[in-house]
């Protein structure tokens, strides 16, 4: 797989992230094949995109975001990329404090050990989320997520979005890992979008 394939997945790895916090946020639900897929992206710990996600189907909905971000489609999917650009910032503050770093990878690292419960259980979700509140959620500036408040005052929902945010992290951990920056996206802008057209996602 070259090097734009993998940065294009990654990055749709990070909006599938977002999209899904949006869903979440707006609706209650959201897609529950790619919200499997991004949720166990957090305990896998290759930098490889082939082994952090299975197919391009495990990133539809996130594929389906970059090619809206690409044909400037920026209005419907605006939560999207602001939520998307607060974690990239936030995973550059996160690599500077090496104390939060440690103790986010000894609990994923706890997880993987004692995974009682599927990843989408309630108990991993309270736990994942839990894990995001008392570390990244502690940096500034917190990224508010805006939706319907019967969903955000929701615990259940309220930890699975966060849950999903860690995720996100992951994910821009992801990307840069391939060489992905936010200034290259304008320069490969058309040869992504020419890559996802040949995609089956």
């Amino acid at each position: 797989m070259d090097k734009l394939t993998q940065q294009t997945l990654a990055l749709a790895s990070l909006l599938q992230t977002t999209t899904l916090v949006d869903q979440l946020a707006s609706t209650g639900t959201c897609d529950k094949k790619s919200n499997t897929a991004s949720l166990k992206s957090i305990i896998t710990h290759s930098t490889n995109v082939e082994e952090v996600f299975a197919s391009p189907k495990d990133l539809s909905v996130g594929l389906s975001a970059v090619a809206s971000t690409l044909e400037k489609k920026t209005q419907s999917i605006q939560n999207i990329i602001l939520y998307a650009l607060a974690l990239i910032n936030l995973e550059k503050k996160l690599m500077k404090n090496k104390r939060l770093l440690a103790k986010i990878s000894s609990e994923i690292k706890l997880i993987e050990t004692q995974d009682f419960f599927e990843i989408g259980h309630s108990n991993s979700l309270a736990r994942l989320g839990g894990l995001y509140k008392s570390t990244l959620g502690k940096l500034n500036p917190k990224i508010m997520v805006s939706g319907e408040q019967i969903y955000l005052t929701n615990q259940h929902t309220a930890n699975h979005i966060r849950a999903l945010l860690l995720a996100g992290i992951r994910a821009v951990s992801l990307w840069k890992s391939q060489g992905g920056r936010t200034w290259k996206l304008l320069l490969n802008k058309n040869k992504m979008l020419k890559l996802l057209n040949t995609m089956d996602f």
